[in-house]
């Protein structure tokens, strides 16, 4: 089975993640993180989640989705559901640290030096009370 999406979006070379000073290659189009062993980025720490996050890679993008976890995903310090990554961005998982990297410089000379979070897509809405 073929783990690329349907639009033909691939990810790009040079791009990893920095975790106790090992470098892992981002090379699949979605990346999924936590303490289950099915991961591709297994962590052993108790206080990260069996799934706790993913990074995708769509269209350009390098895109962090936080997988309801129970102590949450931060980059950068601000707590995220989902984010776009830039060159440098810090993930905090629980307790640990990792750096993403984006060495391609088509990507990287654009790379913000602010995180942005995404707006809530129209399913998230639903399930969110929205008082006014």
């Amino acid at each position: 089975m073929d783990d690329q999406p349907n639009n033909n979006s691939y990810p790009e070379k040079n791009v990893f993640l920095i975790m106790n000073k090992q470098i892992t290659t981002l090379a699949k189009s979605v990346t999924r993180l936590g303490r289950q062993l099915d991961n591709d980025i297994v962590f052993q720490e108790e206080f990260v989640s069996r799934n706790h996050a993913e990074i995708r890679f769509e269209g350009d993008q390098y895109i962090l989705y936080d997988l309801q976890s129970t102590s949450g995903t931060f980059v950068n310090g601000v707590r995220i559901e989902r984010c776009v990554l830039n060159s440098g961005d810090l993930i905090s998982l629980a307790t640990l640290q990792i750096m993403f990297v984006n060495n391609n410089p088509k990507i990287a000379s654009r790379s913000a030096v602010k995180t942005h979070t995404l707006p809530l897509s129209p399913d998230e809405l639903k399930g969110k009370n929205l008082a006014k």
